[in-house]
């Protein structure tokens, strides 16, 4: 049997696939640019292709004759594994999910339309004119955030807390945008959180719920996350009637879904993105596993060759937490765990070195590590 396994990209947080799929017995072919990243080396074959070079990644997968092609983190990634597993004809996401998932504007919209709790929202291009932004948004409740439509990872994210603010954060913002447009919304109040699932034909998986930390306004960089996180069962029940609705709105039909929602005072849970992918920042490589006991990268590499997914526990769960390196207090905490409870550390990362430069979005950080307990 064919056990050979496309990989699409090489850097550290999809390291843990290459590493998964090794595991269960596949032949890793890892494709990516040559940038001496450590996928490069765990794979067992390294192909230096771009991966948005689709013609040739296709002429790749004719030689190779692969079993699967698989991404997990990467919104970048997502794109040129789908069109080949349409070409392999192996099921996933249509083009026209894989686009509603990768737009933030486009998302609002169809949340919108099926029936999903949303704030007031608009779309700002760089050719709109800021006269017109205020007649728009005249009955919109402060604070207002706007990001783009087509970024992750807190790239180009501010909060409004007043009117006279509202012209710089969108130029922010928009210079961020590759498309140049921005979504510009209401600013929903109360405690973030993320639901990690898993799709098939259709059906949907709760896994686990993570609990997030933020560094807050103006761009909210994650600074640590919590699985499981500490909700009472019927709020767990209700996040998992109204996500499974907003897939469906989606028409979400195959692989990892990962959307972020805040919970408001009044109980109502407004989305503030759902990707079609895992949760990067090792959300779904490392705390999912640890906190639920599923093997969430197998799962993603059943679909991805189009098998069923095996919902076995193939571990005990536990409390997961991933704490990330924001300044020199965290670094020395960090260190002090390493020698009073080392046996508590899941993983860990380089450490780069830190300086006084701002904090703008996740790449700014200096490292993380992972605990179980």
């Amino acid at each position: 049997m064919n056990n050979r396994l496309m990989i699409l990209g090489t850097n550290e947080y999809q390291n843990p696939v290459i590493v998964r799929a090794k595991e269960l017995g596949y032949e890793t072919h890892v494709f990516g640019l040559q940038r001496g990243e450590i996928g490069e080396i765990t794979a067992d074959f390294f192909h230096p292709v771009d991966i948005l070079d689709y013609d040739r990644l296709w002429k790749e997968c004719q030689k190779l004759h692969p079993c699967g092609v698989v991404s997990i983190c990467s919104e970048l990634a997502m794109h040129p594994m789908n069109f080949l597993l349409r070409k392999m004809g192996i099921p996933c996401n249509s083009e026209w999910t894989e686009k509603i998932s990768t737009n933030k504007y486009l998302m609002r919209q169809v949340m919108k339309e099926g029936g999903i709790d949303s704030p007031n929202f608009m779309l700002v291009t760089e050719k709109s004119v800021i006269e017109d932004i205020y007649a728009a948004t005249s009955e919109f409740i402060y604070p207002l955030i706007c990001k783009p439509v087509d970024l992750s990872s807190s790239r180009g994210v501010f909060k409004i807390d007043k009117k006279g603010d509202l012209e710089k954060a969108l130029d922010y913002a928009l210079g961020w945008s590759k498309t140049k447009e921005v979504i510009l919304e209401e600013f929903i109040e109360g405690p973030e959180y993320s639901g990690e699932s898993i799709a098939y034909e259709g059906k949907y998986k709760l896994l686990a719920i993570t609990e997030k930390h933020t560094t807050g306004a103006p761009h909210f960089v994650e600074i640590g996350h919590r699985q499981p996180a500490l909700l009472e069962p019927e709020m767990f029940k209700k996040i998992e009637r109204i996500l499974y609705k907003a897939f469906a709105a989606m028409k979400i039909e195959y692989g990892a879904v990962h959307p972020e929602f805040r919970i408001a005072s009044d109980g109502k849970i407004y989305f503030m993105e759902i990707a079609t992918r895992m949760g990067g920042d090792c959300i779904g490589t490392d705390l999912t596993p640890l906190s639920s006991g599923y093997d969430f990268m197998g799962m993603v590499i059943n679909i991805c060759c189009g098998k069923v997914p095996d919902f076995t526990k193939v571990g005990k769960p536990k409390i997961a937490e991933i704490h990330y390196i924001m300044c020199q207090e965290d670094l020395i905490k960090f260190e002090n765990l390493k020698k009073e409870n080392p046996e508590i550390i899941w993983r860990f990362s380089k450490m780069r070195s830190i300086n006084e430069t701002p904090i703008l979005k996740s790449a700014d950080r200096a490292g993380y590590y992972i605990i179980k307990k």
